[in-house]
């Protein structure tokens, strides 16, 4: 046998050219735009009504967006503003809640204040460590 001339592949069916879906979507991302259908043509009522429901979704999409960013911006503002409370009045607490090692367990001396005191009460006999 001459070198390089061994083994040659047999032409067939290249994988995934079956599904029709694939080879679909495979063509219109290859064929540039002149090749895709030009849009549909709607009458004068028609198009008015299609142009005002999709502005009106927009809209509504917008505002539905906003809402939800005023939000997530309101909390983000109430978190900043308990942290430097909490650096204000005590750095030590602070340090402890930001601090990034044992993450999961949430340590028992920065409990969440709450109006009722818990079922327990306070356990005097606690120690670190």
């Amino acid at each position: 046998m001459a070198a390089g001339g061994g083994g040659r592949k047999k032409k067939g069916k290249k994988q995934g050219a079956g599904d029709t879906r694939i080879r679909l979507i495979k063509y219109f991302l290859t064929h540039p735009y002149m090749h895709t259908p030009r849009p549909l043509k709607f009458g004068t009522m028609r198009m008015l009504r299609h142009w005002t429901i999709h502005r009106a979704w927009q809209l509504f999409k917008r505002n539905e967006r906003m809402s939800r960013e005023r939000e997530l911006e309101r909390q983000y503002n109430k978190i900043r503003e308990a942290c430097e409370e909490l650096a204000r009045t005590d750095g030590r607490l602070y340090r402890v809640s930001l601090s990034k090692k044992d993450i999961g367990t949430f340590p028992i001396d920065i409990r969440i204040p709450t109006d009722t005191p818990g079922a327990r009460g306070w356990n005097y006999g606690w120690t670190r460590g």
